[in-house]
């Protein structure tokens, strides 16, 4: 899919509204929205592409994660030596983002397949890079960390769905409506 640059331009700072209005909560909250990062780092990858977007998505993620860290203790916690594991988990998520991009329409079981895949593996790659890196965890083992966090799989899966699955469904509809018309013409 090819936009043009004042589309590109606006989706792009619709995909850096998105990061820095919920970056406050990961799981989200009776007040605030799940952070959006996963998914914002998938469709930036399927519908922008370019390595210089990635790095302006990611220096607004850094930015929402300083401001936050002044005003919530816990955010603070977050910015370790092992928040540079970031970059490899959106990198992740921005590849298999321009995999989708490639493809001819959308398919469920394919796209459903690598957006999850790709999630997986970001969460993956946050975790390790988190217990390897951090000096949060007071010795704990990585057995121990396994299963601390594996409870969080879910939502973290859940909250990047919550954002791709509406998207997904309105780009079928698009494709479709855009197939009948030139079926009727």
């Amino acid at each position: 899919m090819t936009l043009s640059t004042p589309r590109r331009l606006l989706l792009l700072l619709a995909l850096a509204l998105a990061v820095g209005a919920t970056r406050a909560s990961h799981f989200g909250t009776s007040e605030l929205l799940p952070d959006a990062s996963l998914a914002v780092f998938l469709l930036g990858g399927m519908l922008l592409g370019s390595w210089q977007c990635f790095a302006l998505l990611c220096a607004v993620a850094f930015g929402a994660d300083v401001l936050s860290a002044q005003t919530a203790e816990e955010a603070g916690w977050c910015l370790t030596p092992a928040y540079w594991g970031l970059l490899p988990t959106y990198a992740v998520l921005w590849l298999a983002g321009r995999k989708l991009g490639k493809c001819d329409g959308p398919s469920f079981v394919r796209d459903a397949g690598i957006g999850v895949g790709a999630v997986a593996l970001a969460f993956v790659i946050s975790n390790a890079t988190w217990f390897a890196f951090s000096s949060t965890l007071g010795g704990m083992h990585a057995a121990e960390f396994t299963l601390a966090v594996a409870k969080y799989f879910p939502p973290y899966l859940g909250s990047a769905m919550l954002y791709l699955a509406p998207l997904w469904l309105g780009w079928k509809l698009a494709r479709r409506v855009a197939e009948s018309k030139a079926a009727s013409h």
